[in-house]
């Protein structure tokens, strides 16, 4: 009897650059944005996705382009060329109209390959994709892994897939312009069933250098803790919405990935992105757990993203005991009135109080800050310049991200900005945070300004001075920040003030 063919699986991203000869970060990132200078995330979701099919018995590709260092030509004739039964893609708004053409160029030279659109774009809006492009399947869930783990294995058995699938959080085209909607998807998953990563499937090593989160190379994402975030308020993050909860994952197992990234790979920096990192006595826990294991003596230093008012002073010293050091936090803006529009649940008076046992401890907070809010004002404008500022002099944080608030995904934000007008395109193309496309009380060169205003914080006096203050407690990680990180926060500094602030004008836009 002839063995049944393995199905053939390609977890895709494909090099997407503009005119400029910038490329799209679209894995892992909250917005995309276009850089001269790439930084390669790994999409954890999707890596777990590819690795819990391959276990499954699957021919899976795990096929990123953009960190293979392909050509658009190259990448698509090789996946053209390999054959797949599925290629499954990840969507968000300023990459929509390059995925509708692509699949259905690829459509064209794979016309029996079964095409999947993952991505919060597309879960929010499945039919537009189904509209414009040959998607065969638009996967309405978070949960890319658990979806796929159900769904591969009945695309193979069932012939009339189109029509009997039953499985939660699709939207399916029967025949041309027929869709057949399977409901709302499961919003809380086990996490633990989820396979942790099979970093060599991925070719880790492709995200382990050119990252700015990482003092230490090579570094790596961890299989994250918490899928989404257990906030899930901010209007215009995306991981808000009715149908947005949060799962989680056991301490003990991650702890178990932690060991295995040190002991058998040899990673120097590990980062979680979970929209937001374990609090309380999970976070108790799981530093302790590293210190039990030994894994702080191992010259491997661990960073996270939390908010203001999630870990207290108690964990934050057990964490430094622990040897975390890298702690993003959405700052956002420094005018209350700003942070209450944004529902961020915090006002700026709980914030210098978390930063200041952070930066006692020895942590490494990192700041990120967004203008261009439709409603924001001189004063609040203002507002949030001088208090990065202050927070940066001061020492309560060492490093910040400034960027454009792009209303993107339809988002709470995005419908707002809807709602009221104040969108000056509807042109995906142009939500790629390169530029302002909301009306602002002020005149879009100011806000530009202050981006360039607050990065430039980097090269002032008082900030330089603060970081060599610091080399006194001759703590590694302080020496390093200096002489080791300092040099690519420079290049890196520059990259983010012309990629926010000129390459639209380079581009010959106002």
């Amino acid at each position: 009897m002839a063995r049944k063919k393995k199905l053939k699986i390609a977890i895709s991203y494909p090099p997407i650059v503009n005119k400029l000869g910038q490329k799209a970060m679209v894995s892992q990132n909250r917005n995309v944005q276009y850089f001269k200078t790439p930084t390669y995330l790994l999409p954890v979701v999707q890596a777990q996705a590819a690795t819990w099919l391959k276990q499954m018995g699957y021919n899976v590709r795990w096929d990123d382009g953009n960190a293979q260092l392909k050509t658009y030509e190259k990448w698509f004739s090789d996946l053209v060329r390999w054959q797949p039964d599925v290629v499954v893609f990840e969507s968000t708004t300023p990459v929509m109209k390059f995925y509708w053409k692509t699949i259905n160029e690829l459509n064209k030279k794979l016309p029996k390959t079964i095409f999947i659109m993952s991505g919060y774009h597309s879960m929010r809006k499945p039919e537009e994709t189904l509209d414009h492009s040959k998607t065969d399947i638009v996967l309405k869930s978070n949960h890319i892994d658990f979806v796929l783990h159900r769904l591969i294995p009945y695309l193979e058995s069932n012939k009339d897939w189109r029509r009997s699938c039953k499985i939660e959080g699709l939207t399916i085209r029967v025949r041309g312009s027929k869709y057949r909607d399977t409901g709302n998807f499961r919003q809380v998953e086990p996490l633990n069933k989820s396979p942790l990563i099979d970093r060599d499937l991925v070719n880790w090593k492709n995200y382990a250098y050119e990252n700015g989160n990482f003092l230490q190379t090579p570094g790596t994402y961890a299989t994250s803790v918490i899928r989404d975030c257990m906030f899930g308020k901010c209007t215009f993050c995306r991981y808000n919405g009715p149908e947005m909860t949060f799962s989680k994952m056991s301490v003990e197992r991650s702890l178990d990935e932690y060991e295995r990234l040190i002991n058998e790979y040899g990673v120097k920096e590990i980062f979680d992105d979970s929209g937001v990192w374990y609090r309380g006595e999970d976070a108790r826990k799981f530093a302790q757990g590293i210190i039990d294991r030994g894994l702080h003596k191992k010259g491997c230093y661990f960073g996270l993203n939390t908010r203001f008012e999630y870990l207290d002073k108690e964990t934050i010293e057990l964490m430094a005991k622990a040897n975390f050091r890298f702690v993003l936090i959405g700052l956002e803006s420094g005018s209350d009135e700003t942070l209450k529009r944004l529902n961020k649940g915090y006002q700026k008076k709980y914030i210098e109080r978390a930063l200041k046992w952070m930066t006692e401890a020895g942590l490494h907070p990192h700041l990120t800050i967004m203008v261009g809010y439709y409603w924001e004002t001189e004063k609040m404008l203002s507002e949030t310049i001088d208090y990065v500022k202050y927070l940066m002099f001061s020492g309560l944080a060492r490093t910040l991200q400034v960027t454009l608030c792009t209303p993107l995904d339809y988002t709470p934000y995005h419908q707002e900005c809807i709602n009221k007008g104040v969108l000056l395109t509807d042109d995906y193309d142009d939500f790629d945070m390169s530029k302002l496309i909301v009306k602002t009380p002020l005149p879009h060169e100011r806000y530009y300004q202050a981006i360039r205003e607050m990065y430039s914080i980097a090269f002032h006096p008082k900030f330089l001075w603060r970081q060599i203050t610091y080399l006194k407690t001759f703590k590694k990680k302080d020496w390093q920040f200096l002489f080791t990180y300092g040099w690519r926060a420079v290049r890196r500094v520059r990259q983010h003030i012309f990629n926010l602030t000129e390459a639209n004008r380079v581009d010959g836009k106002k």
